[in-house]
Order: C-alpha cells, then sequence, then structure tokens
C-alpha cells in the first residue's frame, strides 16, 4: 500500500446498521470538499486527520474476511482522492471482500472510474438539499452532484441517495424538493438530525425533526 497512501482516520471493526444487511467494517477517509454545519464528524474534514496505518487495518480485515459480508468506505469524502480506485482494487485483492462506498456525489469523473473498474459493489450517495440551496448548506454549488445521481440512477449498480434533515437550515417544503429530485428507482433515505457534536456547534443543541411527521409526508422514504 505504500504506492497509494490514503488518509484514514478512523476504523470501525464491526458495523450492522452502515450497509443494510451486511455485516462490515467501515473505513473512514479523512478530507472533504463540502463543509455541511450538521457533520458529526469534524475531525475528518481535513485530510490532515489520517493517521491509522493502512496496511495493519487491511491485514486486520483480511483474517477476519470468513466472518464478514463487506467492507464500507466513508469519510469525509472518499471521491476527493485521487488514489481512491487503487486503495479500492487493493482492497478487493487483499480481503476478497465486496465494497459499499459513501459519497456526497461531488466528483462525477471519480464516480464513473470506480463504477467502470467494477471497484464497488454498491454506493450510498448523499442528496442534500434543493439544488438551489446546495451552496448555503454545502459551500458547492449540487452541478456535478446532480450529474452524479443521473450516474448513479443509470448504473445499475445496488445503491441508495440519502438526505439529512435539519429543521433548521430546510423546511418540509424544501424536502419535498430534495423528493422530486430523486430519480424513480432510487431508494430515498432520510436521515433525521440529532445533536450532538457538530462542525458548527451552533447546531449541537438544534432543533430534532419530528419522526411520526416525516413518516406521514414522505411514506415512501425510508427514515432511518
Amino acid at each position: 500500500m505504500t504506492g497509494f497512501p490514503v488518509p484514514l482516520g478512523g476504523y470501525l471493526r464491526i458495523s450492522f446498521i452502515d450497509w443494510t444487511g451486511h455485516v462490515a467494517p467501515v473505513l473512514f477517509l479523512c478530507g472533504c470538499n463540502f463543509r455541511c454545519p450538521y457533520c458529526h464528524n469534524p475531525e475528518l474534514v481535513t485530510p490532515s486527520g489520517g493517521r491509522l496505518p493502512v496496511p495493519e487495518v487491511l491485514e486486520d480485515i483480511r483474517q477476519r474476511a470468513g466472518f464478514l459480508d463487506g467492507v464500507v468506505i466513508s469519510g469525509g469524502e472518499p471521491t476527493i482522492h485521487d488514489s481512491l480506485p487503487e486503495f479500492l482494487s487493493e482492497l478487493k485483492s487483499v480481503t476478497g471482500l465486496r465494497i459499499k462506498l459513501d459519497t456526497n456525489g461531488s466528483r462525477p469523473g471519480m464516480l464513473r472510474s470506480v463504477l467502470a473498474g467494477g471497484l464497488v459493489d454498491s454506493i450510498s450517495m448523499d442528496v442534500k438539499a434543493p439544488w438551489k440551496m446546495y451552496a448555503r448548506i454545502t459551500g458547492h454549488g449540487g452541478g456535478p452532484v446532480r450529474e452524479s445521481l443521473e450516474i448513479l440512477s443509470l448504473s445499475g449498480i445496488p445503491h441508495e441517495t440519502r438526505t439529512t434533515f435539519v429543521p433548521d437550515l430546510m423546511s418540509l417544503e424544501d424536502l419535498e424538493v430534495v423528493r422530486d429530485q430523486i430519480p424513480p428507482g432510487s431508494p430515498w433515505i432520510i436521515q433525521p438530525f440529532r445533536g450532538g457534536r457538530t462542525l458548527d456547534p451552533s447546531l449541537e443543541k438544534g432543533t430534532p425533526p419530528d419522526r411520526e411527521k416525516l413518516k406521514i409526508n414522505f411514506p415512501d422514504a425510508i427514515i432511518r
């Protein structure tokens, strides 16, 4: 792994919730091009947070591969790293496991690359806001995400889209706009915001959404 290091800032040895129906470890890559104020992993926003030894982590996964269903690559934002395809290829080679990628969809070119190379088996992609609100919510426009969403919806790969609903930042009407952005056939998950440590400290005690109201207003969505 010395030829294409990635900044690995976190390693969850086992998870039952990050890939539905799968028992999988989660690797958290550092660095993100978005600055979502409600982010619960502020320590992963900058690449300098990566300190864990990648070869040792991959060896640990390899030794336990017989008891695992796959590996989740999360962040931060994994696709900002140009070495991601090589890293995914090495991960598959070493562990023999299927891979799920979590992404904010901001780099459609990288998404095309990992899909064309058969390097991922499932993708979860964030659709964070109505396109017109993207710059305010993330610090970047939604154009690349819109392109990535189209790529993903046509890819044929198992996938899901996710939106974290923060009542202090978006209304239910805004969430309806997001719903209309999701292509038919792409499962949509609404993640109700929860307080705690956030990138913007003013949201640490932010207003939690009404889960029952979400279920009533968005019966076709999965409320997670």
